[in-house]
């Protein structure tokens, strides 16, 4: 699949709604939109409320215009899960801040003691931090910006403003050549086609390869004494202050970004 044209594969445009911002917190999906498409031909359009059993945060139903009212008689996720899985099964999965909606998907697979998803993601937020110069780098500012449909915080209508931005980014990839799955992921960790791949430590390699977890000793700019992590290891990208690790964080429950040259012990878990 990662050679192929990324034109040619089926992609499922993904949004959620959530009571809330941390998974560590408890917060829970309460509105779900998928958008699955090949080429200009839409295969699925789905979308659902979700009863997410406990209460909205202010703030969320400030932006996302949901009540408890809406929400009590929806189905629960697990009544809901068969029919995600089976829309996005082999396809590839597009999000704007991907690793927000991910986290939350696998919170909740969690729950249902389901495996997490085996999809390749794309992250169209990543992607324009690469692409553009621009003063926010949000759904909406950026669908103003390039005169897309408007989304709405509602989980249908900012998966159809994705749809468009994702369109738009993979013209300005064609430009560079990127054109194939594999290309687009190695342009979302700061890689270019010929780029090599960036360094690490065999210790990191070795859990990347066997999809291991890694216990760390990280030093960071918020938390300046150093703080032990458990973390899984998803992909090494190569940014402006050097390589950095993106990783599932089980002490903050979400995906993460983590300097190499920040971690002072690395051991992998057994």
């Amino acid at each position: 699949m990662l050679k192929q044209p990324i034109g040619g594969l089926a992609i499922t445009f993904l949004d959620l709604e959530t009571t809330g911002l941390s998974t560590a917190a408890g917060h829970r999906i309460c509105e779900i939109a998928l958008l699955r498409v090949r080429g200009s031909v839409v295969e699925y359009a789905y979308e659902t409320l979700v009863n997410p059993q406990r209460p909205l945060d202010k703030q969320a139903a400030a932006i996302n215009g949901l009540s408890a009212e809406m929400l009590i008689d929806a189905p629960s996720f697990a009544a809901v899960a068969a029919s995600m899985l089976q829309i996005t099964s082999d396809s590839v999965l597009v999000a704007h801040n991907a690793p927000f909606d991910i986290s939350f998907l696998a919170a909740e697979l969690r729950t249902l003691q389901l495996a997490p998803l085996r999809n390749y993601v794309i992250d169209t937020l990543s992607i324009a931090r690469r692409l553009l110069r621009v003063p926010s780098y949000s759904l909406p500012y950026l669908a103003d910006y390039l005169q897309l449909a408007p989304p709405s915080h509602r989980a249908m209508q900012d998966v159809r403003s994705l749809r468009g931005l994702f369109a738009f980014l993979l013209a300005q990839l064609d430009a560079l050549n990127i054109t194939t799955l594999g290309a687009v992921l190695r342009f979302e960790r700061g890689l270019l086609p010929g780029d090599p791949e960036p360094s690490a430590p065999p210790i990191i390699l070795r859990a990347l390869h066997e999809h291991r977890r890694l216990r760390i000793v990280y030093r960071s700019r918020s938390t300046p004494n150093p703080v032990a992590r458990t973390i899984l290891p998803l992909a090494l990208t190569q940014e402006r202050r050097g390589v950095h690790l993106r990783a599932y964080c089980y002490l903050r429950q979400d995906m993460r970004s983590f300097v190499i040259d920040k971690m002072e012990q690395i051991e992998l878990e057994n």
